[in-house]
């Protein structure tokens, strides 16, 4: 049986989550208790997970989470975890092609992301979060629509790795899900993907069935 390591969040391995959902694979969910003291300078205590680190326990994947661990192989690093998941689950595209454009859009999500941290951290937080909202995050989805297939699917006319990131990171990554929802008005393909991520029985599932966590 598969293994997922990481804390009681979502966080990095919530897609991972969702992929195996999908997959319908029977793995052992295990999560570190994590303890919020101050979000704003991310003070946590995670005792059990500092311990295992000092013990060694944690070596090959670099005393980081998540990883994913398979045969007695650890898989470190989220995205790589993914991508793993996806193609064993079919959800790389129909061809080579299909799979870089797949990858390709996963990555272009990553890099949102990254443009996104620096606004958490603004000094004129509410200023900066409306500037995202209304403006940066709208724009970069409106150029994002033009790498996406449409009719429900990001690439070729099948459930893929990028669907699934596409939604998560609009449905799951912002504290403002009402805000990241309203950036797709202007962008129906991307929305297209969205809403047929939200239907599917396994997603529906986890999201109903996942633990309640913080964040």
């Amino acid at each position: 049986m598969m293994k997922l390591v990481y804390f009681d969040v979502r966080g990095l391995a919530e897609t991972s989550r969702m992929v195996l959902a999908v997959g319908g694979e029977e793995y052992e969910d295990f999560r570190y208790p994590l303890k919020v003291v101050d979000m704003k300078t991310h003070n946590m205590v995670k005792e059990e997970f500092d311990k295992d680190k000092a013990e060694g326990k944690l070596v090959r994947s670099l005393n980081k989470v998540p990883y994913l661990e398979v045969e007695g192989v650890v898989i470190p690093q989220s995205k790589s975890i993914e991508r793993y998941l996806g193609k064993k689950y079919g959800l790389m595209g129909s061809s080579d092609i299909e799979s870089a454009r797949v990858d390709s859009l996963c990555e272009c999500i990553r890099d949102f992301k990254d443009l996104y941290q620096p606004v958490r951290k603004a000094e004129n937080r509410d200023e900066a979060m409306n500037e995202w909202f209304t403006k940066t995050l709208v724009e970069k989805l409106r150029l994002f629509e033009n790498l996406l297939d449409g009719d429900g699917y990001s690439v070729g006319d099948k459930l893929s790795l990028s669907d699934i990131v596409l939604y998560a990171f609009i449905t799951q990554f912002f504290d403002n899900k009402e805000a990241s929802m309203n950036a797709t008005l202007i962008s129906p393909k991307v929305r297209s993907v969205i809403d047929n991520v939200a239907k599917v029985p396994q997603i529906m599932k986890w999201l109903e069935d996942r633990p309640k966590t913080d964040f």
